[in-house]
This record gives C-alpha cells, structure tokens and sequence, in this order.
C-alpha cells in the first residue's frame, strides 16, 4: 500500500516545507540586515573622513588648497594600505585633483562624471560608489562637495576603503545564519515528525485494531481513544455487531429454507421410489435434480453470507492434513498416494466448513481419477492471497473437456459416483470469497486444479 498520500505524510510535508520557507525568510531577512548594518557603519565612518577633511581644507594666498591638520589614521599614509582619501577642486571646466592621502601614493581614485556632477549638484549630500583601488581591489567610496565659506571654490571630497574586509565579514555570517538555522531546521522538523507520530498513534492502534478483527484475533474495538475516535470506535463496534447480526440471520433464513425445502423433495423422492411407472421415473429424476440444484443454491447462498464475515480464519495445513487423512481412509483400496506440501503458518479468511468444501471436492476428484498419486500444495502470493493447487497423475483433460466439467452437472463419465455439481461448487464458493478457481494440465499427466483465495495474516509459532 503507498502511504505517499497518509496523513502523517502531509502532515509532516506541510509544516515541514511551512517550516523551510519561514527558515529561508529570516536567513535572508538577518543576512541582508547585516550586511545594510555593515555598510551603514562604513559609510558614517567614511562621512566623518570626509567631513573632517572639508572643515580643514583652506585656501592659501596664491589659491592653493591645504590641510591644516591632516586626518589622524595613520592607515591613511601608509601605501595601499585599503584606505584612501582624494581632494578634488571643481573648476569651470575640468576637476583638479589636489590633495590626496599617501597611501595613495601615486595612484589616483577614478571618480566618474557623474558622481561628480551629482555631488556638485547636491552639496553636502554623500554619494556613493564602487571604485577599483591603485591594486586593483574593490572599494567602496563616499563622495561630497562642499563650498568652502567666503570663497568660490568648490572642493569634492571622496574618502575609501577596500570593500573586501566587509563582504568577508558579511559572509562569514551568512555561513554562520545558514548553519545555525539549518539545524534549528532540522531539530524543528524532528518535532514535527515525532509531534505527528505522537499526534495520530491513535488512529495507529486504531488501524492495527481493525486488523486483528479482520484477522480474526479480537471480535470488536477494545481500547480507549481520545474524544475525537472515541465516537468513531463506537460506531465501528456497532458496524460489526450488525455484521454477525446479518450473517447469522442469514444462516438461520437459509437453514430454515433448507429444511422447508429439503423435506418435501424427500418425500417426494420416497414416493416416486415406490411405483416402477414412467411417470414416477420422471418425478424422481427431476425432484433428484431439484434436491441437487437446491442444495447447491443454498450452500452457495450460505457461502456468500460467510464470506463477508469479519474474523474467520482457517489454517490451512490443519484442514488439509485433516482431508488428506480422510481420503487415504476412504480410498485406501486403490493404494493411492497423497502427499501435502503446505507453507508454514498460512490461514485462510474465510470459514473452515467452506475451506473444507472446497479442499474436500477437490481432492476427492483428484482421487477418483489418478492412477497412484495426488499431490496438494499450498503458498502465500506477493498480493495477500494464497494459492493451493491438487494435481493427479491420471488421464487429464483435453481445455474442451475443463471447460465443459465447469459447468454446473456436467460429468464426463457417467460411470463414476457424483452428481457433477462438485467442480461447479469450488468455483462458486472461491468466487463468493474474491478468488478464482481454474483447471490446468499437471505435470503428472492428470489433471491440475488451483485456487486463489484471499489470505489471512500469518500466525508462525515456533
């Protein structure tokens, strides 16, 4: 049975997958508010350089631009040391680079057109930008211009530092985040497998309950369920008391058909015994015939009604080895020989009066018709059934003659004892049970009958 759509299934699925998209939200919600933490925190740093700067930047006599207190970092003088300070002055037509940190040395920062127009444009406003430093290296720069008081020249001041360092630490939470809900992740999945697991171990032993039943172990529901099952164990209790209830009914209504029936046909047969007219000939044949028809309709009727019973099983090794002993006995003159091979533990679903019939018939065709040997062999199937097969060595069936031996009183040898009805019995009990029954050639060179009925949960004992 594919449990892919049970219940626990979903609902461990649902909340899992729930769990997984809320898990990847916050992995992304806290990756990308760090990072913005991160670069807020260098883009005020580079906003307090730059300031700096513009609040020590004078104009000399002959119109050049110094410091007068260089920034205090001393990462600022050190040659390519990742951070990086550039003084601009706008002129009508071009920007003059100059003033520039030592660890500049004699590189420059490539700040384009249009940063430059639109911090002109916006003075006093940062703005930002990704350079490549004097190695190559990715930076990450602040830009602004400022007009400096009672004087035309407007200067562009950019501070930098290497972006590297940054990403490094943006990504070493990212792998921290990643692995930290990952096995909150998985811890949160194991609650929910075992918060399911523990959720519907009621329906569980619910399930296993109702197995036993059809299994024939217990007769009703028997434990205590929470309030939810609890109305539903009880209707279940009920459903199989009206089940016996219908069954027996209907074996009291065909018992007591049977015996409406079968009495007048005795009599009638009696009667028709005592006179040698073709007239009483004609009787005893036809109600012969009526007692047989009958008998068999009522068993077939009574099989119905014990096939859908819950609870009956049969082994079938006790009813084989029974039959096989009572054949023996029966047809101990012809010194035939039975063997059995059955597999251990099998059962049937079904009534041990109706697996008897159906062994019984055929096993006594069997050894109507061998020679010296009968073989009867039982097994489970892959689908929950089991098979059982009775072969003989005798003279066998051509496929016309099985065909014709299935229909209901039809004997191939008037000769031998039966009312032809046997094989036709088998093939309606086993259909009544959802088998099927079919006639092939043995290996012996008689004739080879199989069954498939459905089979019940093995009972092996040591």
């Amino acid at each position: 049975m594919n449990n892919t759509f049970s219940i626990a299934n979903r609902l461990t699925l649902g909340a899992g997958l729930w769990s997984a998209v809320l898990l990847i939200a916050a992995a992304l919600i806290f990756t990308t508010q760090y990072r913005e933490a991160v670069h807020r925190v260098d883009d005020d740093r580079f906003g307090a350089i730059v300031d700096s700067l513009a609040v020590y930047a004078e104009i000399d006599e002959d119109g050049g631009v110094f410091l007068s207190r260089p920034p205090g970092d001393p990462r600022f003088e050190r040659a390519f040391s990742g951070y990086y300070w550039q003084v601009s002055k706008l002129n009508a037509d071009d920007t003059e680079i100059v003033l520039r940190s030592g660890s500049l040395f004699d590189a420059e920062l490539a700040i384009s057109q249009q940063v430059l127009d639109e911090a002109n444009k916006n003075r006093g406003l940062g703005i930002k930008q990704s350079l490549d430093g004097p190695l190559g290296e990715p930076l990450r720069s602040l830009t602004k211009a400022f007009q400096l008081p009672d004087q035309e020249t407007v200067l562009i001041i950019t501070a930098a530092a290497d972006r590297r360092p940054g990403d490094q630490e943006i990504s070493r939470f990212r792998i921290a985040v990643t692995g930290v809900l990952g096995m909150f992740g998985i811890g949160l999945l194991l609650g929910i497998f075992f918060q399911v697991q523990y959720g519907l171990r009621p329906l569980f032993k619910m399930e296993q309950e109702i197995s036993d039943i059809r299994a024939g172990r217990q007769e009703n529901i028997e434990k205590v369920y929470p309030k939810e099952l609890a109305p539903l164990a009880s209707e279940l209790n009920t459903l199989l008391h009206h089940n016996k209830e219908i069954v027996a009914r209907a074996r009291t209504h065909v018992g007591n058909l049977a015996h409406a029936l079968k009495t007048p046909i005795s009599v009638i047969i009696n009667e028709s015994q005592s006179n040698d007219t073709d007239f009483s000939k004609l009787v005893h044949r036809q109600a012969s015939s009526m007692a047989r028809q009958v008998d068999h309709h009522l068993r077939r009727a009574s099989a119905a009604a014990r096939a859908h019973a819950l609870g009956a099983v049969t082994s079938v090794e006790v009813s084989a080895s029974d039959l096989c002993r009572t054949m023996k006995r029966l047809f101990r003159e012809t010194n035939i020989k039975i063997h059995q091979t059955v597999e251990d533990g099998l059962m049937f679903r079904g009534e041990k009066q109706d697996l008897d019939e159906l062994l019984g018939n055929l096993l006594e065709n069997a050894c109507k018709w061998a020679n010296s040997e009968v073989v009867l062999t039982a097994w489970s199937t892959f689908e929950n059934n089991l098979v059982i097969t009775i072969e003989d060595d005798g003279v066998g069936l051509t496929p016309d003659q099985q065909k014709t031996v299935m229909k209901r009183g039809e004997k191939l040898d008037e000769a031998k004892p039966g009312s032809g009805l046997g094989l036709s019995i088998v093939s309606d009990l086993a259909h009544a049970y959802g088998g099927t029954f079919s006639l092939q050639t043995s290996k012996l060179g008689g004739l080879l009958a199989r069954l498939e009925l459905p089979a019940a949960a093995q009972n092996k004992s040591s």
